[in-house]
């Protein structure tokens, strides 16, 4: 006795090809959520890269920058303390309204006059009269950059002249100190420019500019209220 048993096996074909098509379904959501939180993470992370670069930096460069312009104030100070030595008081109390003035911030004004003092005493002028000649020319150098809407720096470089003779730059603000004119000048004030030693040239030079400079003396007060400003 013997049986033979027969079936369709249709339905668990189907069964099998739906139970596939639904894995691969699944399989593509899941790759779809990963392809998403990938791209949320890069997100998040470029996020705080541009945080960085752009708040935390900045913030660091300015709390060095701010490190930086105190060191450079105590610097300025110690460098009048030498410059001026009893006159140095003057020279502060001065630096303090020299913004006002000249334009010129506090530390600024400490930084111009010690640089003109440093020159003036080298080359044999009193620290009291070295105190008097530099917050002169520091304001001068205020009112010139205002005056011919040029950089404080271009006119401190220029206003070095006084002391070192360079007459190139000073033509820059209008001044033209040749040895001919400096001889006329000398004459005019009764003295022999030939016979007289360094520290009267320097000072013969620095009354000279000063009396060139007549025009831009006191510009910036004149002009503060304008909106044209030197650099």
């Amino acid at each position: 006795l013997s049986a033979k048993i027969t079936g369709d096996a249709s339905g668990f074909e189907k069964a099998v090809t739906s139970a596939q098509k639904t894995a691969d379904s699944f399989e593509k959501k899941i790759q779809n959520i990963a392809s998403k939180a990938k791209g949320i993470g890069d997100k998040i992370s470029g996020i705080g890269t541009a945080f960085t670069v752009g708040v935390t930096a900045p913030l660091a460069l300015a709390g060095k920058a701010v490190v930086s312009a105190a060191s450079d104030f105590e610097e300025n100070i110690n460098k009048v303390d030498v410059a001026f030595g009893d006159s140095a008081d003057t020279i502060k109390d001065w630096a303090k309204t020299a913004i006002e003035q000249f334009g010129l911030s506090q530390n600024q004004a400490l930084e111009s006059t010690a640089l003109f003092g440093d020159m003036a005493t080298s080359m044999g002028i009193s620290q009291s009269a070295a105190a008097d000649m530099a917050m002169e020319l520091a304001g001068l150098a205020g009112d010139m950059a205002s005056f011919k809407n040029i950089g404080i720096d271009q006119a401190m470089t220029a206003l070095n002249g006084v002391f070192t003779g360079e007459t190139e730059s000073l033509k820059q603000l209008g001044i033209v100190m040749t040895e001919t004119n400096l001889e006329e000048f000398a004459n005019g004030l009764g003295l022999v420019y030939s016979s007289m030693t360094q520290a009267e040239k320097v000072q013969l030079r620095y009354n000279y500019v000063m009396a060139m400079s007549a025009n831009a003396q006191g510009d910036y007060v004149r002009t503060a209220d304008g909106t044209a400003k030197w650099p």
